[in-house]
């Protein structure tokens, strides 16, 4: 089966910190004290990037992989990070986080940099034999049924190697509370050993928490290992330090212990001369490794915005970048601000013989509300909000938030749709009411065995889905298609009762269902040896199944919303009531198909286009619109998988859009899989 759609089954930027805080311990460094007696200045102060994924949009969701990142991040801050946490991201969050990570923060040489992630990984073999890990956000697709959107999403371990060599900071560790395999930087494997100065040497070290076809469990063993070993238990040597060695070492003997071999902690080393001397150096609440310079405070502001004021205790002290203040010790409030930005506000304690140094990203101050605007054709059409009380004006402004618009006028189809309002945004839309003709008020008729037939208007529409729908696949790119002739289209799925008094039989999972039920368990090419004895029998060659263009111009009936009767507010299995008015999907099937007709039709009169079962189209699939404007489209000349589309009884919300495409063998026979006949006007 080619596609994620066909699911079998039964029962900006990234939301960047306002505020990035970093504390550094004190002007001469934090220092540690070796086994010699002599102190080593270490680094200036540590800073951690932790990532969690729990909610995935086609991956598995894993409940416990934020509120493990939430608890990496408590235990770092109690050992004196600074830690920015990133819940859930998509593939453009997790990548600006780790450019800012690089570029920003890691511009700092003697500060130390840890990437903490906490969720799926994959293992990709590529064409010479090797194997390539990635680690996956929440918005990647599947490997096996999006290739391409997988590659675009996903963040492989080359590009994770291609950063840490950017990085600027002498010492960076990364560890990754996910499976993969591969050469992970040609990482080598190095014992733990004494502290010594060369312990501070430029390093890029790695650890992961098992091997490709290795499960992660949802409660993470390698997430209580590496919290209790940075803790101290990974103190192998016992000399008030944990090193990065020391940590893999420590992971990959309690993990396998504890998951009784169920999973093989990787570490090591970037295989590099200048990045491999080195060693992460955890410090331990009990080392004493902190120096205290006597007699002084200081403070130290930098900005991504110069120029901004700086203000102590309400008394301007300079602008940003501002560097080496001398203030008092205690505690101050101290504020940043800038005309067009919004300030900054935060109460620090300095204590005596300590320096602090704080980064501050001021954001662009924005407007409250939102202003939305909406020409209509016909001009005197009517415009509502449905979901709110206000009556609409050109202009209106309205809080942040999602919006219900309808446009109806006298002789037109209604059409509807939600948007997305941002405070400070003007938002205009566009929308064009088509007439009702004559066929789209129940021009049909009905043959012989009582399959009833509407007639669908030839015309031009817009195929596959704009780029911000909720739910859309990399294989719907938008492009202008005409139907040149009219056609007449099933009203319903063909049903078990039709079926039977074609073929004789009934192949159906669901007989009990009766015979008003949709015939499914029919491979595409069963459906062709049905429409050849529909012919023969009603004395025509004109029964045909349609084309994927024509299939969806008219499930879409003049419609350019997610579904036939507007947007999309859920993915998965809970309400979407738009979806629930017109169609059976996981959220409200029952596990089972229903009968045809049961739920509102589209605007020509067409039932169950959207759920049900799944419905094959004549054409072969391939994933490449074409990118111009095309008159009755057939879709490739050949291929490996026949066209299903519209979702099914056992489908997610999303499955079941207009514009999503499926595909099977056209052998393959599925208890979610029927179809619908086209009929040549």
């Amino acid at each position: 089966m080619r596609k994620r759609h066909l699911i079998i089954a039964i029962p900006i930027m990234a939301i960047i910190a306002m505020i990035c805080f970093i504390p550094m311990q004190v002007s001469a460094a934090i220092r540690i004290t070796i086994k010699s007696g002599e102190s080593l200045p270490l680094y200036k102060d540590y800073y951690a990037l932790v990532a969690g994924v729990s909610e995935y949009h086609r991956w598995p969701d894993l409940p416990n992989a934020s509120k493990d990142a939430r608890e990496v991040k408590s235990v770092l801050d109690g050992i004196g990070f600074n830690v920015k946490l990133l819940l859930n991201p998509t593939s453009r969050e997790l990548k600006v986080a780790l450019s800012d990570l690089v570029f920003q923060v890691g511009r700092e040489r003697d500060r130390a940099l840890l990437f903490y992630f906490s969720g799926h990984g994959e293992t990709l073999t590529l064409a010479d034999g090797t194997e390539l890990g990635y680690i996956i956000p929440s918005d990647c697709p599947l490997k096996g049924r999006d290739p391409s959107g997988f590659d675009d999403k996903a963040i492989s371990m080359k590009e994770i190697e291609e950063l840490a060599l950017k990085v600027s900071s002498k010492h960076l560790l990364m560890i990754f509370d996910s499976c993969f395999s591969g050469s992970l930087f040609n990482i080598v494997k190095a014992a733990p050993m004494d502290i010594t100065e060369k312990s501070t040497r430029p390093v890029r070290q790695f650890i992961t928490a098992g091997g490709a076809g290795e499960q992660v469990p949802d409660r993470s063993t390698f997430k209580i290992v590496f919290l209790d070993g940075i803790q101290g238990y990974a103190d192998l040597n016992g000399d008030g330090y944990v090193t990065g060695s020391e940590l893999g070492m420590h992971l990959q003997d309690k993990v396998v212990n504890y998951t009784r071999g169920g999973q093989h902690p990787q570490y090591g080393k970037i295989n590099n001369p200048k990045l491999d001397k080195g060693d992460f150096i955890f410090r331990l609440a009990s080392s004493g490794s902190i120096i205290e310079e006597p007699g002084r405070a200081s403070l130290s502001v930098e900005s991504n915005v110069v120029g901004a004021r700086v203000l102590i205790d309400g008394r301007e002290v300079g602008t940003t970048p501002l560097t080496d203040m001398e203030v008092s010790p205690g505690e101050h409030m101290i504020r940043v601000e800038k005309h067009s930005y919004d300030s900054y506000r935060k109460r620090i304690r300095l204590e005596a013989g300590r320096s602090m140094s704080m980064y501050v990203d001021l954001s662009p101050a924005l407007p409250e509300k939102g202003r939305l605007f909406v020409e209509t054709e016909p001009e005197d059409a009517n415009v509502r909000i449905t979901n709110i009380g206000q009556s609409f004006y050109q202009g209106i402004e309205l809080e942040s938030g999602r919006y219900r618009v309808e446009v109806t006028a006298d002789s037109y189809e209604k059409k509807s749709m939600w948007v997305t309002l941002d405070a400070g945004e003007d938002k205009s839309l566009d929308i064009r009411l088509k007439r009702v003709t004559a066929a789209k008020k129940g021009k049909a008729f009905t043959n012989s065995i009582g399959m009833k037939f509407v007639l669908i208007p030839s015309g031009t529409f817009t195929m596959g889905s704009p780029s911000d729908e909720a739910g859309r696949e990399s294989d719907e790119r938008q492009h202008h298609v005409t139907i040149s002739k009219d056609f007449y289209m099933q009203a319903t799925e063909v049903n078990q009762g039709q079926w039977q008094a074609i073929m004789g039989s009934n192949p159906s999972y669901f007989k009990n269902c009766g015979n008003n039920c949709p015939v499914e368990k029919v491979s595409w090419n069963d459906c062709q040896e049905f429409i050849k004895r529909l012919n023969q029998k009603d004395g025509t060659d004109k029964y045909r199944l349609p084309t994927e263009a024509e299939w969806e111009y008219a499930c879409r009936g003049g419609s350019t919303t997610a579904f036939t009767n507007g947007g999309i507010t859920e993915l998965k299995c809970g309400y979407d009531p738009n979806l629930a008015a017109i169609g059976w999907y996981c959220g409200n099937a029952g596990k089972k198909t229903h009968p045809v007709a049961q739920k509102d039709p589209n605007t020509w009169g067409l039932y169950d286009m959207h759920g049900n079962v799944w419905e094959w189209c004549q054409d072969w699939y391939g994933r490449d619109y074409p990118s111009g404007n095309v008159t009755d489209p057939k879709g490739p000349s050949s291929g490996k998988y026949r066209v299903l589309r519209g979702g099914c009884w056992s489908g997610f919300v999303r499955d079941c859009r207009s514009a999503n495409r499926g595909g099977n063998y056209p052998g393959n026979r599925s208890l979610n899989v029927g179809f619908r006949v086209a009929r040549d006007f």
